[in-house]
């Protein structure tokens, strides 16, 4: 599967159990494409035409999204992110048959299970003074900034290196604290502002304790840290060979 502007657009990928009910659902677009379903062996994909100018606007990306949601509501799915598309229905569905397997060991591992996503702010300037008192390097690069130029620059370079190292601390803190009640944990990218982004795969049946833990380690980092929980969510920080592809 490729990026691109138009042609076949591939929402997500099911097994052989999946009722793939498309009846209730469109796709992106304007119109909203209609839905059909493409098998391919053992699997099938959830398709739709792809608009002829193909860009993240918050309709279709909405509407993405509520195909993926639909979907998971009956069923195991591995979604594809927004504005994936194949040349034509037929090399699609040559590609998921050559990786049917694949795509089933992954339809497998996630059977029963959903992504939750938390992040963790902290303030910037709270983590440079942390920075500035634990750093022995930072202090002395501090005392000689009024120096020259060249000691002004070491001192940024120290103190957003000693920034990303507490930013990685964090993270990993967390990790600790909630990775015991998740099957797998996957960091997200940076994100502006938050010191922490991570993805915890859990079982449906574990949604309610996990949300439980993960308000208990909010209340114990409070107020320093500030943790907020999204989900459950598809898992689509758990299918990179499929999405990515």
């Amino acid at each position: 599967m490729t990026d691109a502007n138009k042609l076949t657009y591939v929402y997500g990928i099911v097994g052989p159990g999946h009722p793939c009910d498309l009846t209730d659902i469109t796709g992106v677009g304007d119109p909203p494409s209609v839905l059909r379903r493409l098998d391919a062996g053992t699997i099938a994909a959830v398709v739709g035409d792809a608009p002829a100018e193909l860009r993240a606007k918050r309709r279709d990306v909405h509407a993405h999204q509520a195909v993926i949601d639909y979907l998971i509501k009956q069923g195991t799915v591995l979604p594809m992110r927004f504005g994936v598309v194949a040349g034509d229905e037929e090399s699609l569905r040559q590609e998921l048959v050559e990786d049917a397997d694949m795509h089933l060991a992954m339809l497998e591992d996630l059977q029963g299970r959903l992504e939750v996503n938390v992040k963790a702010f902290v303030d910037e300037d709270e983590l440079v003074r942390r920075a500035a008192l634990e750093d022995p390097t930072i202090q002395q690069l501090r005392d000689q900034s009024a120096e020259t130029i060249e000691d002004q620059i070491r001192l940024g370079e120290a103190v957003a290196a000693a920034v990303d190292v507490a930013r990685q601390r964090i993270a990993e803190h967390i990790v600790d604290l909630l990775a015991g009640n998740a099957v797998r944990t996957a960091e997200g990218p940076p994100i502006k502002g938050a010191a922490a982004n991570l993805s915890f795969l859990v079982d449906r049946d574990d949604l309610s304790s996990f949300a439980e833990r993960v308000d208990e380690v909010a209340a114990e980092l409070a107020p320093e840290i500030r943790v907020q929980r999204v989900g459950p969510l598809a898992p689509y920080s758990f299918v990179a060979v499929a999405t990515d592809s």
